[in-house]
């Protein structure tokens, strides 16, 4: 089986790393980068991560022969 990864990055400067925009966070809550403190929308980086997710994978559904 393949694997396809895929990173939640800031669409500000690149970062990977995260940090809660709350004391206590629930999971849609938006997330600060921890490198240049643009905050994202959890719930839309999901959405989107999905999408892209489900896009590769039939991508490479189709190109199987």
């Amino acid at each position: 089986m393949t694997q396809i990864k895929v990173t939640l990055k800031c669409p500000s400067c690149g970062s990977t790393k995260f940090k809660a925009a709350t004391a206590k966070p629930r999971p849609n809550d938006p997330v600060v980068c921890a490198q240049c403190g643009a905050t994202l929308d959890l719930a839309a980086e999901k959405k989107r991560l999905e999408d892209e997710a489900r896009a590769a994978v039939e991508a490479r559904l189709r190109d199987k022969p």
